[in-house]
């Protein structure tokens, strides 16, 4: 069965299908930008759910489709050491996956084995952050918009149930499809063609036939989803009187960034990579420059995970005031930005029925700072003024027991 799994019996791409170009251009950029999105997203994701812990209240929309979002990111940040080992070693090795090379052992059953099963689990949890991100992000957008719009000013408790539930139906969708998916797939020929790539007529077939369904359900529908939130949004934006109206654009600039730049491209050179690659009639020249895009368009991708955590300074209720205590906590006394700069109105999001406002307990110091509420019952002395009377009379004794 192991002996299966790389070695297909399926018909393999013939020669003039699989052009012979050198690809060490990419095992050197994917192992600088995954280094580098691993120590930025493992730092901001891992961060942001250590703020959000700090929070007092956690109930709310935001947070818990945000806590959601960091969890994904979380998932993909740690596969990336898996994928940055395993082209380090084809990079030092030279040839694609023969290991001969540069002083290294050949691959044993045993390692073949294990690289497929790395393969497998790297590309299984690359999908599944990946599209629980998309989700997430969509209903980042719709709870944001039926904030905006009003429509989420009561039964907040009712919402927030169905908002975990929502959570709970993405992490399910996406684990159970991409699982069916990857089940389907079968193992990748690591020996010809290396990690992460197919080896099969039948593969690429089914490949593109997939990428179809995922590219409707995935991500066509999230994004036309997004866009029509955030336009209705903008025009509440552009109506509001509000402070808060540069936030609420740079969260609609900063989403749209993600979708636009992160994801569409990968969407596209991935429809284009597998409807060309594997036919005989493209030219080398042509599928060269596929496989240039792909990098461009892999490295975008793994780029979100860096990203979503801007997001998290927009939307988290409360994100700012937390990360500015932990900081003064480690002795960064001069906070560059006021205090209520980024605390966000938006007490309309919270889970526990009526709306409280997210200042409340940096305004409850101030309460007993006011000692002038006790010295106001002086002022009713001023009406003994026009009492003359009372005191003619007292003059009066006076002067009699003078006399």
């Amino acid at each position: 069965m192991a002996e299966q799994s790389y070695n297909s019996s399926s018909s393999p791409l013939p020669e003039t299908v699989m052009c012979n170009h050198s690809v060490d251009y990419k095992w050197t950029a994917y192992t600088v930008v995954y280094s580098l999105v691993f120590i930025l997203g493992l730092l901001g994701n891992a961060g942001a759910l250590y703020v959000f812990c700090k929070l007092s209240v956690k109930n709310r929309l935001s947070t818990i489709i945000l806590i959601n979002l960091a969890v994904s990111d979380l998932v993909f940040v740690l596969t990336l050491p898996v994928r940055v080992g395993f082209y380090l070693r084809e990079l030092w090795a030279g040839s694609g996956g023969s290991g001969t090379s540069a002083g290294l052992p050949p691959h044993t059953q045993r390692d073949m084995d294990v690289l497929d099963l790395a393969c497998r689990a790297s590309t299984y949890l690359f999908y599944i952050s990946m599209y629980c991100c998309i989700y997430f992000l969509t209903a980042l957008s719709v709870c944001r918009y039926l904030v905006l719009s009003g429509r989420l000013s009561y039964h907040n408790l009712v919402y927030c149930r169905r908002v975990r539930l929502l959570c709970l139906g993405i992490w399910v969708f996406v684990v159970g499809g991409t699982g069916s998916y990857i089940a389907a797939l079968g193992g990748f020929n690591v020996a010809a063609t290396g990690c992460f790539e197919p080896s099969t007529h039948e593969t690429w077939s089914f490949l593109y036939q997939v990428n179809l369904l995922v590219l409707v359900v995935g991500f066509a529908m999230p994004l036309v989803l997004v866009l029509l939130c955030y336009a209705l949004m903008i025009r509440h934006i552009l109506r509001a009187q509000s402070g808060r109206r540069a936030r609420d654009v740079a969260l609609v600039c900063l989403v749209l960034l993600v979708f636009l730049m992160c994801f569409l491209p990968y969407h596209i050179q991935r429809t284009l990579h597998l409807e060309y690659v594997h036919r005989a009639d493209v030219p080398c020249e042509v599928k060269a420059k596929l496989q240039q895009s792909v990098v461009v368009t892999m490295c975008f991708a793994a780029a979100n995970s860096c990203l979503d955590p801007l997001i998290f300074l927009f939307v988290g209720n409360g994100f700012m005031r937390v990360v500015r205590e932990i900081l003064q906590a480690w002795g960064f006394r001069d906070w560059p930005w006021r205090k209520g700069s980024y605390s966000a109105n938006t007490g309309n999001l919270s889970c526990e029925g009526a709306a409280t406002p997210p200042m409340q307990p940096i305004q409850l110091p101030l309460m007993p700072a006011q000692p002038l509420i006790p010295a106001q019952p002086l002022m009713p002395a001023q009406p003994l003024m026009p009492a003359q009377p009372q005191g003619t009379e007292l003059s009066d004794s006076s002067d009699r027991t003078s006399l």
